[in-house]
């Protein structure tokens, strides 16, 4: 058995500051997902990657985030068992939540799920408050 030995300090380590850098202003893995689908889809497929499942995990996760919720508390509304929605923000599969699934998720965050011409009018979309 292997020794662990911890100690605590109140320094921060210095961190290596990477020399390229998108500023914040890079591509989602669900992009690169969606190169590779164009590409070669029979390699997608076999490796269960799905670039509209990802975008769906990126979704689902800013709404529940912006809910303040956990994705315990957001599983509990749903009746659904937390490990589905970690994979559901994963983006685990190849096709990715249903409609239905998304718009229980969507009220469960309070939010107005609607169809959109582009996704970051969707996302923006997901964003607004429900209608009281």
């Amino acid at each position: 058995m292997v020794k662990l030995k911890v100690e605590k300090s109140q320094e921060r380590r210095p961190r290596a500051v990477a020399e390229v850098s998108s500023k914040r202003g890079g591509r989602s893995l669900a992009d690169l997902v969606e190169r590779i689908e164009r590409a070669d889809a029979n390699l997608a497929a076999e490796k269960k990657l799905s670039s509209a499942a990802m975008r769906a995990g990126e979704f689902v996760r800013a709404m529940r985030k912006d809910a303040g919720l956990s994705q315990s508390q957001l599983a509990d509304k749903l009746g659904v068992s937390q490990a589905r929605i970690s994979e559901i923000e994963s983006g685990v599969g190849i096709q990715g939540p249903t409609w239905d699934l998304m718009e229980r998720i969507s009220v469960a965050c309070g939010k107005t799920l609607g169809v959109a011409a582009s996704s970051d009018d969707l996302e923006l979309a997901a964003h607004m408050p429900m209608a009281v």
